[in-house]
């Protein structure tokens, strides 16, 4: 890796073509850390899940964005140093480095896998430290990047950052103390206010789905970003003529989770492989640490290699397979009365298969329809925050305002009206095994949701 941060932007005459990007300079440094084995396994991981029941063109992988990520993240430190911000090397290098390790550490259909909330169940996080700093990838930062593994991982680790601390030790993660404003800053970019990882997902995702919605001048925000004094840190902030392409990213956002990443037709294959890998689990047939190893692919093949061939697992895997998913029986958002009741269920994957379990006896027991023990399937949003980080510097602040400007004094918008607009965003799915079964949900449904609330 070279030594000076100018040489980091002076371009290679290696690269790799990508899709989104066009050509991205990649030398021998990053060439050996995409070589590694667990780079490799993000091959064979599609970035949209089970993206294929509903846009059979997406067929883009983790691999493909982590050089998109890599890529925007080497265009905004550009940015920033030609600025006139000081970055020293080894911090462009750990922010590169983490770049394309940041999804290193992600399970096999993550949206599915990472919900699942079971005593033992190893965070994403520590498989992250695990494979930066236990193996080949750890050897390669430290002789090919010049960098300790654990700087990196402390860039990379997903867990909320309050106060200087990331994490909380929780289920064998270290927590990670005192960040230092660089690292705050690294964090800020990557998956922070900035959030590129965010930035090439919309962008490549609204791309390989072949649909409109994500579609956001990148570079064009970039261009508009500066560096500014805040509580004694240097935070990102976008200047005057960059609004509109912060506007343009935050309806992106909405629009792509809305159509694309809320899209029922992924939604349902990632509940029932959910429960899948649940069921595996907690029968003791497969390991958290089995399928951390796992591509897509790969995991199926462990789930149902693994289990009895009666099993739930086996049977909603090989449902998976035929691509015959359940059916909506009903949809709603938190402006249901029984919103409440039911996302409480999120935290605890055991309390929502008793839910689930116990709606089919119900149902089955007085002649209401005929269900199995995972016939009926509860789809809950993952915990998502859609807070706008990214503040404005005013050419004229308005009375009473003090540049940087939150996104609340760019826009508007109140923090109330931004939860009622996101509102729809969070919604609920109780899909069945077949359309007998949707319908007798639907008709019983007040019953169900009686039940729900009794089940502890």
């Amino acid at each position: 890796m070279s030594s000076t941060v100018g040489e980091f932007f002076g371009g290679s005459t290696r690269k790799i073509r990508d899709e989104v990007w066009g050509d991205v300079p990649v030398d021998k440094a990053v060439r050996t850390l995409l070589d590694t084995a667990a780079m490799s396994r993000l091959k064979g991981m599609n970035s949209l899940g089970f993206a294929l029941y509903a846009f059979p063109a997406a067929k883009h992988t983790r691999f493909d964005h982590a050089i998109g990520v890599y890529y925007l993240t080497r265009l905004t430190l550009k940015r920033i140093i030609d600025s006139g911000a000081y970055l020293e090397d080894r911090d462009v290098r750990a922010s590169l480095a983490a770049a394309l390790l940041h999804d290193v550490g992600r399970y096999p259909y993550a949206t599915a896998v990472e919900a699942i909330r079971l005593p033992g169940m190893l965070p994403g996080d520590e498989v992250a430290r695990r494979l930066i700093e236990d193996t080949e990838i750890a050897e390669v930062l430290l002789t090919g990047w010049d960098i300790k593994p654990h700087n990196v991982f402390r860039l990379v680790a997903r867990g909320d950052a309050q106060e200087g601390t990331l994490g909380d030790g929780s289920e064998g993660v270290a927590p990670l103390r005192n960040l230092t404003p660089t690292e705050h800053l690294a964090r800020d970019l990557l998956s922070g206010s900035l959030d590129v990882d965010m930035l090439d997902r919309l962008v490549r995702d609204s791309q390989g789905a072949k649909v409109p919605y994500g579609l956001v001048d990148v570079e064009a925000l970039v261009n508009s970003l500066r560096i500014v004094g805040q509580d004694n840190r240097a935070v990102l902030a976008v200047d005057e003529p960059g609004v509109g392409y912060l506007q343009s990213l935050v309806f992106a956002r909405y629009l792509m989770h809305y159509n694309v990443y809320g899209h029922h037709a992924l939604r349902v294959p990632t509940v029932m492989f959910l429960r899948a890998v649940q069921d595996a689990l907690q029968d003791e047939k497969i390991t958290p640490e089995d399928l951390s190893r796992q591509d897509d692919a790969g995991a199926l093949i462990l789930v149902s290699k693994s289990v009895e061939p009666e099993s739930s697992s086996a049977a909603l895997v090989k449902r998976l397979a035929e691509r015959r998913p359940y059916k909506r029986a009903l949809e709603f958002d938190e402006r249901h009365p029984s919103y409440a009741s039911l996302i409480k269920l999120r935290d605890d994957a055991s309390w929502r298969r008793r839910v689930e379990e116990a709606w089919s006896r119900y149902l089955t027991r007085y002649r209401k329809g005929v269900a199995g023990p995972f016939d009926i399937l509860v789809d809950l949003p993952e915990r998502r925050r859609f807070d706008v980080g990214l503040r404005l510097i005013r050419r004229s602040p308005l009375p009473g305002e003090r540049n940087p400007v939150n996104w609340q004094g760019v826009s508007g918008l109140s923090e109330e009206d931004m939860t009622r607009y996101h509102a729809p965003l969070h919604r609920v799915r109780i899909v069945t095994a077949n359309d007998d079964l949707a319908t007798s949900v639907r008709r019983h449904i007040d019953e169900l949701f009686t039940i729900a609330e009794e089940v502890g």
